[in-house]
């Protein structure tokens, strides 16, 4: 799998609709925004993916390989900066 890393002449449409997207969730509440996430998700991979255990399986290790990516490049350098700021716990 190469996703998120593209290559760059491959990700001008995507970028397109990523920013729609981004523009839509953005006017939303936030108490909003988790539920129509997972709706456009959800919706998304039943477009793309046709009914069978092989491919359950790879919407679910899809989506594990996405929260890991998230954690490894936005959430735990965010910690780290936090701890740094504050200290560790001791």
């Amino acid at each position: 799998m190469v996703m998120p890393y593209i290559k760059k002449d491959e990700r001008a449409e995507l970028d397109k609709i990523a920013d729609q997207i981004s523009a839509l969730m953005e006017k939303l509440p936030d108490k909003d925004r988790d539920g129509c996430l997972n709706y456009l998700f959800t919706k998304t991979l039943k477009a793309i993916y046709r009914p069978s255990y092989l491919n359950y399986e790879r919407v679910m290790g899809l989506l594990e390989c996405i929260q890991h990516e998230f954690y490894r490049r936005w959430i735990a350098p965010y910690e780290e900066s936090k701890m740094r700021e504050h200290g560790d716990v001791e």
